[in-house]
Formats: C-alpha cells, sequence, structure tokens
C-alpha cells in the first residue's frame, strides 16, 4: 500500500486522531487571580476607610495616626480597627485620631472597639460629624478628647444585638445581652459623668442631642466653630 494513502507523520496506519486542543486556562485561579480593577473599588456598605476604601487612602491615614470610620460598622470593619488602633498605640508616643462620620453600630460590633480604646497607652483624639447612633456613641464618649462638629447629632439608643441566632438560644441570648447592655451603660455613664439610670433612661427613649446638648450632657468636650468664613468683596 503507498504511503500516501493516510499514514500520519509518525508511519502509523490507521493515522491517529488528533490531540484534543488544551483546555483554556481558567481566568481566576489561586495561581492566576483575577486582575484588579483600575482605579478605586466600590466601597463596601460599612463605608469604614480601613475597609473597602483604596489601599493609598487607608495607608497614609495610619501614616498620619489616623483611624476613619463611617456608615454601618460592621464585624470586619471592628476587627480591622481594633488592629489598627492596636499598631498605632506600639507604634509611638503621639496622639492616635479617631474620625467618625455618621457611624451606627450594634452592642457586639462596638465592644470590642471600645475595649481597645480603654486599652490604648496613648491618647486618643475623638472628632465627630453627621449622625452617631447606638453604641457608636460611646466610641466618642471614652475618648481622652472629644471634638464634635457644630451640625453633629448624637442619638442614645438601646444598641440592638447581632441577629442570626437559634430560637432555643434566645433566652439565653437574651440574658447575655442584658448584661453586657447594662455593663455598657455603666461605661457610658462614667465617661460623661452621668447616673447610670438617666443613661439607661435616655438610651429607652432614643433621646437626641445637638452637639451644644451634647457637650453639656458630657459626651463631648467641646464643639467646633466653623473656622472658613464668608467670603469677602477682595477674595
Amino acid at each position: 500500500m503507498s504511503a500516501s494513502m493516510g499514514t500520519d507523520a509518525t508511519g502509523t496506519w490507521p493515522p491517529l486522531p488528533p490531540s484534543p486542543p488544551d483546555p483554556p486556562f481558567p481566568r481566576h485561579t489561586p495561581w492566576l487571580p483575577e486582575p484588579r480593577p483600575v482605579g478605586p473599588g466600590p466601597v463596601s456598605a460599612s463605608a469604614a476607610l480601613l475597609v473597602g476604601a483604596p489601599d493609598w487612602l487607608g495607608e497614609r491615614l495610619l501614616d498620619q495616626r489616623v483611624v476613619a470610620l463611617a456608615g454601618e460598622l460592621d464585624a470586619d470593619t471592628a476587627n480591622h480597627t481594633v488592629a489598627a488602633l492596636a499598631l498605632l498605640d506600639a507604634e509611638g508616643d503621639d496622639p492616635v485620631r479617631l474620625r467618625l462620620s455618621g457611624v451606627s453600630a450594634d452592642l457586639d460590633t462596638a465592644l470590642p472597639i471600645l475595649d481597645a480604646l480603654d486599652l490604648m497607652t496613648v491618647p486618643v483624639h475623638a472628632t465627630c460629624v453627621g449622625t452617631l447612633t447606638g453604641a457608636a456613641v460611646a466610641l466618642l464618649a471614652v475618648a481622652d478628647h472629644r471634638t464634635a462638629g457644630p451640625h453633629a447629632l448624637l442619638q442614645l439608643t438601646e444598641p440592638r444585638a447581632s441577629g442570626g441566632i437559634a430560637s432555643w438560644e434566645v433566652e439565653a441570648r437574651a440574658a447575655e445581652h442584658a448584661g453586657r447592655l447594662r455593663r455598657f451603660q455603666e461605661r457610658l455613664a462614667e465617661a460623661c459623668g452621668r447616673p447610670v439610670e438617666q443613661v439607661a433612661s435616655d438610651m429607652r427613649s432614643g433621646r437626641l442631642f445637638s452637639a451644644t446638648e451634647a457637650r453639656d450632657y458630657g459626651l463631648v468636650d467641646l464643639t467646633a466653630p466653623p473656622r472658613r468664613r464668608p467670603a469677602g468683596p477682595d477674595r
């Protein structure tokens, strides 16, 4: 038989079927990660500047010994905040500046940050703008130096417990939450120099404070006056 009748390059007959093409390499694997998007990515719902913000912004803030938080805090934000506070506390003796902008938090999220603030060996200077609600109020109140913007609002409410518990745990969890809430109220009362029963009552009623009222209550030390002056005819 002639060699030209369909033999392959190796001279075998019948010809071997062609090898199947290699499967395409998956785009996203641990060894070939998906490319990072160009420019700043979307900010997470918790909107903490330590979580979800561009890397350069978080690094610049930490370089300036600033921890900035905004929006509703979650467990991931709390963990990053505790780590950032510990890092800044160990790195130097200068004050740490805590910037709070429209922050709200439940009890389980706020307590680790509150404990981290109480364990700081360097002064903490806290500034509040926007509205602080729930357990986030204590993050401002326990700082060594506390300033509220002229349009800030602080609302004392009973911090809720985090959800996701089984029905058979409800009773035990309710008792645990009541004890943690009471200790939280005692710490907040100590920070603002008020009787704990007054603080507890104001939490139950959801009392709202302007910046000046918060200063008179003892939640902040001073309110920051506006620094920008209206532009004159020569400006």
